[in-house]
């Protein structure tokens, strides 16, 4: 057996095996910029789950959100190319394709890519006010000032 050494993935080829390793190296090169909020949602960073809670989110701008958006579309046109050619016959993949819950992100999931970590973060940003939070219902529900349906005061982070 022979394995991606970026994700663990086994292969029962060599050739395989380092296709795939290049293809998850530009894939986590692309997203290098991004602040570890998968470590957030798994505990490792805060301690806690208030995170994946919703008792706290990282404050984002429009600009770094639209650049998750433009790093997801690069990903897909270099590592993905059978999704690729969905979206070329419509008119080619564009970032209104990649913004909220599209067919794009099941393409990702259900194909088990790479990037569905990623679309799934994208997921998880208030298009609104650009807070990540911990899940995308936090995100979805975004009362700009407080925790849904609490009425506390949501803390806003700045995670870099």
């Amino acid at each position: 057996m022979f394995q991606n050494e970026v994700t663990g993935k086994l292969f029962d080829s060599k050739n395989k095996a380092i296709s795939s390793e290049k293809k998850s190296k530009g894939i986590k090169e692309l997203f290098s910029w991004v602040p570890d909020f998968e470590g957030l949602t798994r505990k490792k960073t805060d301690g806690s789950c208030d995170f994946t809670n919703g008792y706290w989110c990282a404050q984002w701008s429009e600009a770094e959100y639209e650049r998750l958006v433009t790093s997801i579309i690069q990903a897909v046109l270099l590592y993905e190319p059978w999704i690729t050619e969905q979206y070329v016959k419509h008119g080619g993949l564009k970032a209104e394709y990649v913004r909220g819950a599209t067919m794009l992100g099941r393409y990702l999931c259900d194909n088990g890519s790479e990037i569905s970590s990623w679309y799934e973060l994208q997921m998880r940003i208030c298009r609104r006010c650009y807070r990540v939070y911990g899940q995308p219902y936090y995100a979805n529900n975004c009362a700009y000032e407080g925790i849904p349906g609490s009425g506390k005061p949501i803390e806003t982070r700045n995670i870099k």
